[in-house]
């Protein structure tokens, strides 16, 4: 995991240079799964977003993800997005974005739990001023851990816990005159386990955007991530843990 990290951090450098804008940003994320018939969990996310600086815009996200664990190393994993995002110009947007991917379970029930979700989405624009649609795809490919601090295993209650991945996101369409289609994140947070029910993280992510794949960087974010976990039908406990955005 730090191998792969730090090859990611030598290939996209971190620290800003001064053609970059760099923006403050504040998430607000409440998650509700809903495990079912043994090998199935049901995550519905909805996530206000907001910027400190000016242009401020805000956004609100809905996403319904379905995951079915079909063994300890592989999950499948469908979902769709629908966000709405208002901005401070005159340009109001409503994105629809389904979603398929995979998660593969490197060390399954190891202490450090160490995995990889892989994901494609189709993003589809409304532009809410001229209603016209525009698309684009856009794969996801990112390394995740979970480190229990407090006890040995991320399943117990009473929990804290410490979060690490590095995610890319990539448009593949060049066509498409999207701002910032081409994405790198860095996360890295803490959470607490009350119990199987509850769970509360704060995650500091760095983003990184760009137009073009071949492109330089034009715009640095730090995000600060605000995260409610509620987990219901305590009767059927699953291990499957949602997408986390």
């Amino acid at each position: 995991m730090l191998r792969w990290v730090l090859t990611l951090l030598t290939a996209f450098p971190l620290l800003p240079v001064c053609a970059q804008s760099v923006n403050n940003q504040f998430w607000l994320e409440t998650m509700i799964n809903y495990p079912f018939a043994s090998s199935f969990n049901l995550e519905n996310a909805v996530v206000f977003s907001t910027v400190a600086e000016s242009p401020r815009w805000r956004s609100v996200d809905y996403t319904p993800t379905l995951e079915y664990s079909l063994t300890q190393h592989f999950d499948l994993m469908a979902a769709v997005t629908t966000a709405f995002t208002e901005q401070m110009e005159g340009y109001n947007s409503v994105e629809v974005r389904p979603m398929l991917g995979t998660r593969i379970h490197i060390t399954p029930n190891q202490r450090v739990l160490l995995r990889t979700l892989i994901r494609v989405e189709q993003r589809n624009f409304l532009n809410l001023e001229t209603e016209e649609w525009t698309y684009v795809w856009r794969p996801r490919l990112r390394v995740e851990s979970l480190i229990p601090i407090s006890k040995r295993s991320y399943f117990e209650d009473k929990l804290w816990y410490g979060i690490l991945d590095a995610e890319l996101l990539f448009a593949v369409d060049d066509d498409v005159e999207e701002r910032f289609a081409n994405r790198f994140r860095l996360r890295t947070g803490i959470g607490y386990r009350l119990n199987y029910t509850s769970r509360f993280e704060f995650l500091f992510m760095l983003q990184k955007s760009k137009n073009g794949i071949n492109d330089s960087f034009e715009s640095s974010d730090n995000v600060f991530r605000f995260r409610y976990k509620l987990y219901l039908n305590k009767s059927k406990p699953s291990t499957l843990s949602g997408s986390g955005n």
